[in-house]
């Protein structure tokens, strides 16, 4: 049994491990996902003056960056610094058309789920 749970225990540890997070060396600060510009809960903040109708360039003036895009560059999401796995979350996720915004809200990220 005691062998059991130490086995569990070895398996369990990349999961829980620190390392799902990517920190500054020299800061200690935590370094946002991907090619995205600012710390999610910065995105959330600034997220509040996303309007309809705004283009590419007044998203990323708003917003900064994604964290990732489609290929065509029409849905772009902002992720939070944590993977989802860990701690349940949400992602920001903004669609355009014509390089004009159509929608754009908050989605909770689902382990193996396309957002």
């Amino acid at each position: 049994m005691k062998l059991q749970l130490h086995f569990l225990a070895l398996l369990a540890a990349p999961l829980l491990a620190p390392s799902c997070v990517t920190v500054d060396a020299e800061t200690n600060e935590v370094i946002p996902r991907g090619d995205q510009r600012y710390k999610f809960s910065t995105v959330k903040k600034y997220s509040e003056n996303l309007q309809v109708g705004m283009t590419k360039l007044q998203v990323l003036a708003t917003v900064g960056s994604p964290a990732e895009k489609t290929e065509r560059g029409d849905i772009w999401v902002y992720l939070p610094e944590r993977p989802a796995f860990l701690v349940p979350s949400k992602a920001l996720k903004v669609h355009f058309e014509n390089n004009a915004v159509t929608e754009f809200g908050f989605h909770a990220l689902v382990l193996g789920a396309q957002l």
